[in-house]
C-alpha cells in the first residue's frame, strides 16, 4: 500500500479542469492567507482587500515569486540527502522518489500526485535542453522501457554537459546526480515543468 501525500482534497489540476501549475496554485493559496490575515487584523470589519484583477495576479505570478517557489522546493528537497531509500516512503525515516517529490512540493502547498507515472503528466512537456531548476525529469527501468518508474527534479543548470538533478536512489538513498551522464541518459524518458512562467 502506498503512503500518501495528498490530503483529503488534492489541489492539483482534475481532467476537464484548467491546468494550474505548482506555481499558480502555491500563489492563490498564499494570497488566500494574506485576505485572512487582513480580515483577522481588521477584526472582519472596515476596509476589505480589493479584489482589483485578483484573477491575472494569481495567473501570472511575479517572476520573483516563482524564483522563490523553485528555490523552496529545491532547498526542501536537499534538506533530505541522506535519506535512505524506502519504498512508499515520504519522511526521513525513509522516502521513494515520488514520495520525495511529493514531501518537498507541500512546501509550497501544493500537494502532487503520489505515483511518478502520475508526476508526469503534472506539467507541460520540456526539452532537454530548454530544462530549469525545478523541472521534473523521468525514467524507465531500462533503456528499452517507455514506462515511467523513476522521477527526479532538476536542482541546478551548470551547462550544457552537467544538469543536477535529486532523486531517491533505491541503493544510495536521496542523493543528487549529473542527467548528461550515460547511465541516466539511456533510460531518460521525458521532463515536464510543474512551474508555470
Amino acid at each position: 500500500m502506498l503512503a500518501s501525500c495528498q490530503s483529503a482534497q488534492p489541489t492539483f489540476s482534475k481532467r476537464g479542469e484548467t491546468y494550474k501549475s505548482a506555481r499558480e496554485i502555491a500563489e492563490e493559496k498564499r494570497q488566500a492567507r494574506k485576505q485572512a490575515r487582513m480580515a483577522a487584523r481588521n477584526g472582519g470589519k472596515g476596509k476589505k482587500v480589493a479584489s482589483k484583477d485578483r484573477t491575472s495576479r494569481t495567473k501570472v505570478p511575479n517572476a520573483r515569486r516563482l524564483d522563490e517557489n523553485v528555490a523552496t522546493v529545491i532547498h526542501t528537497a536537499r534538506s533530505y540527502t541522506g535519506t535512505p531509500y524506502r519504498w512508499g516512503g515520504t519522511t526521513r525515516v525513509g522516502m521513494d522518489c515520488s514520495g520525495l517529490l511529493c514531501t518537498s512540493f507541500q512546501s509550497i502547498n501544493v500537494t502532487l500526485p503520489r505515483t511518478s507515472e502520475e508526476q508526469s503528466r503534472y506539467g507541460k512537456p520540456v526539452k532537454v535542453k530548454e530544462l530549469k531548476e525545478g523541472d521534473l525529469v523521468f525514467f524507465g527501468a531500462n533503456k528499452y522501457s517507455r514506462e515511467i518508474t523513476h522521477v527526479g527534479m532538476v536542482t541546478e543548470v551548470i551547462n550544457d554537459n552537467e544538469i543536477k538533478f535529486i532523486h531517491a536512489s533505491t541503493s544510495l538513498g536521496v542523493i543528487e546526480n549529473n542527467l548528461i551522464s550515460d547511465y541516466w541518459q539511456k533510460i531518460f524518458i521525458k521532463a515536464v515543468r510543474p512551474f508555470e512562467e
